[in-house]
């Protein structure tokens, strides 16, 4: 098993880097469909583009072209901001080794973060306006790694779906069932079936598969 974990493998295309906005007022796209929208994704004009991205990704430099995702959750749940404030993110999958090194991106971030608001408030114009942005902060893959060291390289999806890492198999062969070889101790992590993205699912199922063991009635549907 040690052999097989070493050997785990984190995905080159998905390291995380944020934008994160203080905000006196919700971006307002000139699409009115993007006001609507919960999660808005900016940028990859063409699918050649692709292309791009996955040789900017390999050879450790950011793309000239921008692929992103964000959204204004306080647009349609208040309470997570202040009275008369929101709060609004946009995400960016891009290389963790910044020209061959992850320390590059501490000189780096802040201005990849005011090119990402440039392309976000070609569409929300408002966002460019004084006063409206409050206050930001930025983190960029290797800052990912520091927070939240199981996201190693910043991996948003906590290991590659390859290489026998998918389904049953993940995160290796013969640990797919969420029980480790240590009597008590289960893993419950993304590096799991189905993998990261926010989903919750890989500690549901190892919580199930935890009931089971103890004898306990099956979480499955349990609200939390």
């Amino acid at each position: 098993w040690r052999q097989k974990a070493e050997n785990f493998r984190y995905n080159v295309l998905a390291p995380l880097f944020g934008l994160h906005l203080n905000l006196a007022a919700a971006p307002d796209h000139t699409h009115p469909a993007g006001n609507a929208a919960l999660m808005v994704i900016l940028g990859l004009d063409d699918a050649r583009q692709f292309e791009e991205i996955v040789a900017a990704h390999e050879a450790g430099r950011i793309p000239n072209c921008r692929v992103m995702w964000g959204s204004c959750p306080t647009r349609f749940d208040p309470s997570q901001a202040p009275p008369g404030r929101h709060a609004a993110f946009m995400w960016e999958k891009l290389p963790y080794r910044l020209r061959s090194d992850p320390k590059n991106w501490d000189a780096e971030k802040q201005r990849h973060g005011e090119r990402m608001l440039a392309l976000w408030s070609r569409h929300a114009p408002n966002l460019a306006a004084p006063g409206t942005v409050i206050d930001s902060f930025v983190q960029s893959p290797l800052d990912v790694e520091r927070r939240l060291p199981n996201m190693r390289d910043g991996d948003l999806l906590i290991g590659a779906f390859s290489h026998g890492q998918v389904g049953y198999h993940r995160p290796f062969p013969g640990a797919g069932h969420y029980r480790t070889r240590i009597e008590g101790l289960y893993l419950c992590g993304s590096c799991c079936h189905p993998g990261g993205n926010v989903t919750g699912l890989p500690g549901h199922n190892a919580a199930r598969v935890i009931a089971a063991d103890l004898g306990l009635p099956d979480v499955a549907g349990a609200r939390h």
